[in-house]
């Protein structure tokens, strides 16, 4: 049966064991591990039995820190949940965790993290690193630092001076909780000082949530010493840490972290403080690689966004294009090819509609905006269209007579693509002089016989795009 499954079987006052080599508490769970029966009694309890026998003193109770063994219920069944922990003897009056607050374990397990061989091991290498840089000074182990007050203090593993700045190493023990912590991280920023947190591995996917704690709060970075960084930093005189972190990888519309592990030196590290107010040191900054990213992907969206809009535009202008040229060619069309062409008006219609423009239900109605068109069209092409008429001047002579509502657009356009030598090539100058001076003198009197149509000057500008604001302007305006 594995022993994910298991539950202390007995004594519930020990539900751990002190493991005296790391420093941290062990469960029942934890010791057993995926072991079988039999490797339980061969290598768990006889094991240990045979160690304590030998003077090995390294599982203990974490309270009395007196010898524990490997007990088992009465029980006939071959099975690994019949066993517990026990005080060696059997009749210790220690009770275990039971009466102590969540604080005073806490407090406890911390402790006795710290007298582990492992936490040792590191604190020695600490100070042989620190040693062998000789920008370091005031290199101290267990010593107080004393808060701004004078009252409170903390007392580091290690501390020391470096360029005038004074830091605070902390190991990162397994057993440390949240709030031990924030309460350092608070003590050493209120005091000026500068922290670095020590890891015994590196391994991210393998952290424990307080070591996630540090990791995350620290720029996801995480510094760990071992022999061969204590042989880095003697033969080059600087303090060599071994440093593990998350680098955000581009993966087009979001990132995933990957992680990197590189040999790095003391003074290529970056102090400051998070935006949540953590102290931090860091050698790859995260925070400032995903701004990057984030900056990189905001400008590229937006240049995507203005793509988009401008063939947005591009389609739309080429469709407005598409409608122009239509009604254009059935204009020049009309009236002699009008009933082959006939069935191209209501659809054409209903799209010009959608565009918010209502044409007439035929081509040709006086109340439409038929003539303006053809005074518009004639122009444009240089020839009359839509009409009978041979030239300009009798467009012009015909407009004047029974369209005068359509006489301002047909002198705006005329003017605009320059038609009047072709218009002075035909009929009689001086009596069209005449009119055009009487026009233009019911414009400036705003002679209501001869006010321009203004009902089709949306659809004009935009059937001309290109042609100059006096074609919707008022000629009194206009005209000098």
């Amino acid at each position: 049966m594995s022993a994910q499954y298991l539950e202390p079987a007995h004594h519930r006052t020990h539900k751990h064991v002190l493991d005296r080599e790391t420093g941290q508490w062990v469960t029942l769970i934890q010791y057993l591990g995926e072991s079988d029966y039999g490797t339980v009694i061969e290598q768990k309890r006889v094991g240990l039995k045979l160690k304590l026998a030998g003077g090995e003193l390294r599982y203990v109770c974490p309270i009395c820190e007196e010898a524990m063994t490997l007990a088992s219920l009465p029980v006939r069944a071959r099975n690994v949940q019949r066993f517990y922990f026990r005080h060696q003897g059997g009749h210790s009056a220690c009770a275990g965790e039971n009466g102590l607050s969540a604080r005073a374990i806490c407090a406890k397990k911390f402790a006795q993290s710290k007298e582990g061989a492992q936490h040792k091991q590191m604190k020695l290498w600490l100070e042989q690193s620190l040693g062998a840089d000789p920008r370091f000074s005031e290199i101290n182990t267990e010593k107080r630092w004393k808060d701004a007050d004078g009252i409170r203090w903390r007392q580091p593993d290690v501390q020391a001076k470096w360029r005038g700045h004074r830091i605070a190493f902390e190991a990162q023990l397994s057993t440390t909780f949240l709030h031990v912590i924030a309460e350092r991280m608070q003590f050493y920023e209120r005091n000026q000082g500068k922290l670095l947190w020590l890891f015994r591995e590196l391994n991210p996917e393998d952290f424990k949530l307080s070591e996630d704690d540090i990791f995350y709060s620290n720029n996801r970075n995480a510094f760990r010493l071992t022999h061969e960084t204590v042989a880095l930093s003697k033969q080059h005189k600087r303090f060599a840490l071994e440093c593990v972190w998350y680098e955000p990888i581009d993966m087009g519309a979001y990132s995933v972290d990957e992680s990197k592990r590189q040999t790095v030196f003391f003074d290529e590290l970056h102090f400051d403080v998070s935006a949540a107010g953590a102290p931090r040191a860091y050698f790859f900054d995260y925070g400032a690689a995903v701004e990057a990213l984030e900056r990189r992907w905001k400008d590229e969206r937006e240049a995507s966004a203005r793509l988009f809009q401008r063939k947005e535009l591009e389609r739309a202008a080429a469709q407005d294009q598409e409608l122009r040229d239509e009604l254009e060619s059935l204009f020049v069309e009309f009236p002699r090819n009008w009933e082959k062409n006939k069935h191209r008006w209501a659809p054409l219609r209903a799209r010009f509609k959608r565009r918010g423009f209502q044409l007439p239900d035929e081509i040709f109605r006086s109340d439409g905006p038929f003539y303006l068109l053809m005074a518009a069209y004639s122009a444009k092409r240089g020839q009359v269209v839509a009409s009978g008429l041979d030239n300009f001047m009798s467009l012009a002579n015909n407009l004047y007579d029974r369209h005068k509502n359509a006489l301002w657009v047909f002198s705006v356009m005329m003017k605009h693509y320059n038609r009047a030598s072709e218009m002075r090539a035909h009929g009689n100058r001086k009596k069209w002089l005449k009119r055009r001076d009487a026009y233009q003198n019911a414009w400036k009197s705003h002679d209501a016989a001869f006010a321009p149509e203004r009902r089709f000057d949306d659809l004009l500008a935009f059937l001309f795009p290109g042609a100059p604001e006096e074609l919707t302007s008022d000629p009194a305006d206009v005209l000098p």
